[in-house]
């Protein structure tokens, strides 16, 4: 049997990747007197850089939400074997996953060890000197850590495609679930989203969002349910409730929870007006090309524009609004595309392996 998604729908996911995997440069580039602090670094951030990255940090904060619903919804809308899916994952997650981290790991070891480089790299502990137990913390993070709720691997950002993989993994057995108990199942992961409860193996949201997919393919809801909303109605709520969460955040904190569904149900009208502007969509279309190597490259950009920045540049005023934060987050997207191009064009079959035959 042949499943066709809506194409009017999968267009729309299409031109949300890249902005979504834009949003997540932007909290991943969020710095801190603390980030500085960990590093021997004195300085002070100044208060309106501190209320623009919270700001900012609201609205974003739907990008890996957003992608484990889309990718839930991918997959249980083409009822396909799980033999095939799994062959599948690893391919298009699991073996991209393992590639970057061995890249990745292999370029420190480098900068670690030539003299003119390795002042910017200073780890506790040598990567050349570590034993079993620190080579697999790297590669799939540390679960030891109780108060994490995601214990991120070496190439941090990454979580998401381990979290990812795992749900994959079962994703029948989360259908089942679903099936036999709808309501219980949703209330079960809703509660243990909102209340930050720990899951060993995956994040809360990682498992109410991507679950969110089988329940809109279980219950047919399509787009159309969002369109009927008024966009001036939807974007005064979510104006309202980011401007709650912005000054009531710390004793309010299902806010932010609110505002992520909010926000996703907001992007995703708005989708729509960018399939409207033909040329703003071909651009997008095209960007989303190289979303995955922005993905997978942008936190090594930035750890080296921080530090090569700090030995610059003094870390006081205006600087680090306009170099640390926004310029930074430019030239990683920048960087990242140029790196993805060059690749691409270089070693079109290598790349074609890193990106997961994306």
């Amino acid at each position: 049997m042949v499943f066709a998604v809506n194409e009017n729908l999968s267009k729309r996911i299409n031109s949300l990747r890249f902005l979504l995997i834009v949003f997540v440069v932007i909290i991943h580039s969020s710095i801190s007197a603390e980030y500085f602090a960990q590093r021997n670094i004195e300085t002070v951030i100044p208060v309106y850089l501190e209320n623009v990255q919270k700001f900012l940090g609201i609205i974003t904060a739907i990008a890996v939400p957003l992608f484990f619903l889309f990718s839930a919804y991918f997959l249980y809308f083409k009822e396909q074997k799980y033999i095939f899916i799994m062959k599948k994952k690893c391919r298009t997650i699991l073996l991209p996953y393992f590639l970057w981290h061995i890249l990745i790991i292999g370029f420190y070891i480098v900068v670690s060890t030539i003299p003119l480089t390795k002042i910017f790299y200073t780890p506790e502990k040598p990567i050349l000197s570590w034993g079993f137990f620190d080579w697999m913390k790297a590669f799939f993070g540390d679960y030891s850590i109780k108060n994490n709720l995601i214990n991120s691997p070496f190439v941090y950002q990454f979580w998401f495609l381990r979290d990812l993989f795992i749900l994959n993994i079962f994703f029948i057995g989360i259908k089942k679930l679903v099936d036999k108990f709808p309501l219980g199942t949703f209330v079960l992961f809703f509660i243990l989203w909102t209340n930050n409860i720990k899951i060993y193996f995956v994040s809360p949201e990682a498992l109410i969002f991507f679950s969110l997919g089988y329940y809109i393919v279980k219950y047919n809801i399509g787009i159309e349910n969002i369109d009927h909303i008024k966009i001036i109605d939807l974007s005064v709520i979510y104006g309202i409730t980011i401007i709650m969460e912005y000054f009531l955040l710390n004793s309010m904190s299902m806010l932010h929870k609110l505002n992520i569904i909010i926000g996703c149900i907001f992007f995703l009208k708005i989708s729509q007006y960018f399939l409207d502007n033909i040329k703003l969509y071909q651009i997008l279309t095209q960007l989303e090309k190289y979303q995955f190597i922005v993905y997978a490259i942008h936190g090594i950009i930035i750890s080296q524009l921080i530090k090569i920045y700090v030995r610059i540049i003094p870390l006081k005023g205006a600087f680090i609004v306009l170099f640390s934060y926004f310029l930074m987050i430019l030239f990683t997207v920048i960087i990242s595309l140029i790196f993805g191009i060059l690749f691409k064009n270089l070693l079109p079959k290598t790349y074609g392996i890193f990106i997961g035959g994306r």
